[in-house]
Parts: structure tokens; sequence; C-alpha cells
């Protein structure tokens, strides 16, 4: 893969220019590729790959296709070869109406890769930074089978269904992220701007403070004298803390453990990923997607260290002959009644249904998760603030109070 900086003259007279990844390594064949829909090629050049490298991490945000677009894209183009459109001009079609850019480019190019020759199929898997391994092997069963229109139409509730659980997962864990920043800010604010000016409008007026204001003065005062220290330590242990999660599995794996034993935190990060887990199951095993890559499917789009190393014993534990439910029950990989659901399914050859069946219990739990923790923490943090507030209160009103008693 090469990256190639292009402008285009395209066939409807429009001057088109961007930064795209090609399957080549000189401009020639990038040309004959843009050339084969009919644009003329006006400027093209190959970025060099450690400058492509840069680029593509500051663009990685910019070119992310949402879940929501890319769930309507999988929908509509269902609709379209359902209805008998050919795949090319259903493509076509869709590039039109699209506006999302990259989302555009991309179908751009997977029109040029299948009027070159490749299968849908085959035109997609080139495009990874939008298209996950899992909507990959679900295209690729759909159009092996015939059933390409059906297949797409799963992708699309698939895609729905991923971002309802990720989404629930955010606003589970957003809540109480905001209601600690806003206590530390809360904090910063009195402490820097508003004690200092208090106890020094004290001082001036002559007032013996008494024990809790003189503990607020100190607070004050140390924080005011190691705030770019603290600053410099947050920002190191930060650092640190994200760099070995990238470079050492041992630290990521204690840390999710940590994680999975932190009491709401924990039901949060397990319905969430069971969830997933679920939908994944449900989604591939009715594919026809064979169990044992089912399992390296589910288990590279596993992030949490110790459920995918669960999930590698589970793989393991398959391929010594044992049915899916054994050895997710010995590996303790999910819930007592996911694994009950999971076995009845293979029993009665229904597993498809029943996995759906369990990643919706999963999601509507996830989401009854969310509202409970709102309505739990919101008067909790109330308390918790109130409580902190009383202190700073009492301990600027006490000098007053002694005042105001001194003088009657």
């Amino acid at each position: 893969m090469s990256t190639f900086r292009f402008k285009l003259l395209t066939t409807a007279g429009e001057i088109e220019q961007g930064i795209v990844e090609l399957p080549f390594f000189d401009t020639s064949a990038a040309i004959r590729y843009f050339e084969r829909r009919g644009a003329i090629v006006l400027e093209i050049s190959s970025i060099p790959e450690a400058i492509a490298f840069v680029m593509r991490l500051l663009r990685k945000r910019a070119v992310r296709v949402k879940r929501p677009i890319l769930a309507e894209f999988f929908n509509n183009l269902s609709m379209l070869l359902e209805a008998g459109v050919p795949v090319l001009s259903a493509l076509e079609e869709l590039e039109e109406d699209t506006e999302h850019h990259f989302l555009k480019l991309t179908i751009k190019l997977i029109c040029t890769d299948i009027e070159g020759g490749q299968t849908f199929a085959e035109a997609v898997e080139k495009h990874s930074q939008i298209f996950s391994p899992v909507l990959l092997n679900m295209i690729k069963v759909g159009e092996e089978t015939g059933t390409l229109d059906k297949m797409l139409k799963k992708c699309s509730e698939h895609v729905q269904h991923l971002h309802e659980i990720i989404g629930g997962t955010k606003r589970a864990l957003m809540y109480p992220a905001f209601l600690t920043l806003t206590v530390i800010g809360s904090m910063v604010f009195w402490f820097w701007f508003v004690v200092p000016r208090i106890v020094g409008l004290f001082k001036d007026m002559g007032i013996a403070l008494p024990l809790p204001t003189r503990i607020l003065l100190w607070l004050s005062n140390f924080f005011q004298a190691h705030t770019g220290q603290m600053i410099l330590v947050i920002t190191t242990l930060i650092f640190t803390f994200i760099t070995l999660r990238r470079v050492s599995y041992n630290f990521r794996y204690y840390t999710d453990r940590l994680l999975l034993r932190i009491p709401v935190l924990s039901t949060i990060i397990e319905t969430s990923l069971i969830a997933r887990i679920s939908e994944f199951l449900g989604i591939l095993i009715g594919a026809g997607v064979g169990i044992s890559r089912t399992m390296k499917l589910i288990i590279d789009s596993i992030k949490n260290e110790v459920f995918k190393e669960r999930f590698t014993r589970v793989d393991e534990t398959i391929k010594t002959g044992e049915n899916l439910s054994t050895a997710l029950k010995e590996a303790r990989a999910m819930h007592t009644f996911a694994l009950r659901m999971i076995s009845v399914g293979e029993q009665t050859g229904k597993i498809e249904e029943q996995t759906e069946y369990v990643a919706k219990v999963y999601r509507d739990k996830l989401n009854a998760l969310v509202e409970v923790l709102g309505k739990t923490l919101e008067p909790a943090m109330l308390v918790f603030i109130g409580i902190l507030f009383a202190m700073l209160i009492g301990g600027l009103l006490l000098p007053i109070y002694d005042m105001m008693t001194k003088l009657s």
C-alpha cells in the first residue's frame, strides 16, 4: 500500500482532490486506476512513508465514518440489491447521495475495483479502516452464498446494535467522569481564588483564625505553591500509563483485571463485552463462518486482556472437541444466563437466534444500568459536594462568627 496525493478532473467537469491509500507502488499504476472511471488525472504524487504515517495518525479521526452513517449505507445498499439493482449501479447511486467525503471517495474506489474485475468483497477488503473484519467476513459469505442483500441487511443491524452497545457504555462512564471533573474544577476555583482572598481579608482585620480556617489556608497555600509540580506529576503519570498500556502486555492484563474488580465499573464493562461478543457470535455463526474463524475474529475484537485470555482458552478447548457452551463455561467467559441460552441454542440448532436474544438482553441491561447509575450517582454526588462546600463555608464563616461574638 502507498499513499498518493491526487487532483482529478471528473466526468462531471468538477475538480476533485485528496489523499488516498492504494495497493500500488508507482504513480503510473495509480493514474491507470483513476482513469478507469473516465477521470483525467491533473496531478498525482506519492507521499513518503514516514510523512504518510504521520498523516494517517492525524487524519484517523477525520476519516472515521460514524456507525449510524455506515449502518445507513449498508441498509440502502441492501434495499437496492433486493430490488434487483446490480451492485455496481447501486454503489454509483449511493455515491451520489452520500455526503460524507471519505465514504464517498471509498465508494468510488470500490466501484473502480469492481469495474476492473474484482468482486464486491475483494474491493471492500482494501478499506479495513472503515469495514471491520466481522463485516468483511459477512460480505464475503453473502457473495459466496448468493444472499448478499440479506447479509448487508444484517451488517446494517449489526453496526446499529454495536453503536447502541458502545454508546450505552460511554454514557454509563461519562456521567461519573463529568461529576468528578466538576468537583475537581470547583475545588481548584475555591482554593486558587476564593479562599486566599477571604483569609487575606481576615488577616488584614486582625481576626484570629480557628483551626478549620487554618487548615483551609494551608491547603490553599500548598495548592498554589505546588500547582506546577502537581500538573507535571499528573501529566507524567497519564503519559506513563498510556505508554505502558501500549507496550506491556502484563501491565494491560493487570490493569484490566483491576477494572473488573471495581464494583460498578466491572458491571458496565462485563455487560458491554458480553453484549458485543453475543452479537458477534450470532452474526458470524449465522452467516456460516466456521467456529474457529469466529473465535479468532472475536479474540481480535476484544480490547480487555482478561476477556481476550478467556476466549483464547475457549478457542483452545473447542479445538479439543468440546462444544461452545462447555468451552465458555470452563473458561468462565460468560454469565450463567448467557451460557444457558447458548447451550439451548446448540441443542435446538438455533444458536443464531439464542445469541441474538442474549445480545438484546444485555443491550437492554446496559441501557437500564445507565439510567439507574445516573439516578443513583446524582444524589450521592450532590451529598458529597454539599459536604465539601459545607466544610469550606464553615471554615470561612467561623472567623466571622468569632468576631461577631466578641463584638456582642
